[in-house]
């Protein structure tokens, strides 16, 4: 099973399964980092990493889901989503699940959230 990562938007503790990849162990050693998140569309919230990240080995899509968890190399973010979306003709990695819906918070959130993210192991 892979790593588990705690985060915290806007003071509401969500709880992310992550898959096993070399990107997330990369990230797992950027934690704790705190980010304000910028708001695209309506569907997602996304921040840039801390260190510049790499998705080699890392299996692409370009398909992305709601309460999912995601990076594209193009930006170095680090995406919550909260709607679905096709993000072609960029390809992005998926790096993990949320427990607890995220949708309800991030739905009606402003243009910015504060998140936290750690390792919760």
């Amino acid at each position: 099973m892979g790593r588990k990562f705690k985060l915290t938007i806007d003071g509401t503790i969500y709880h992310a399964n992550m898959v096993e990849n070399p990107l997330v162990e990369k990230m797992a050693a950027m934690c704790p980092f705190e980010a304000d998140y910028q708001r695209y569309t309506e569907h997602e919230y996304y921040t840039r990493l801390p260190q510049k990240a790499n998705h080699k080995g890392c299996e692409l899509t370009q398909m992305a889901y709601r309460n999912q968890i995601f990076y594209f190399q193009g930006w170095n973010a680090f995406t919550i989503l909260f709607g679905d979306c096709n993000t072609a003709p960029f390809d992005v990695v998926h790096l993990g699940d949320l427990v607890e819906d995220v949708i309800p918070q991030l739905k009606d959130a402003g243009a910015t959230v504060r998140v936290l993210c750690e390792i919760d192991d």
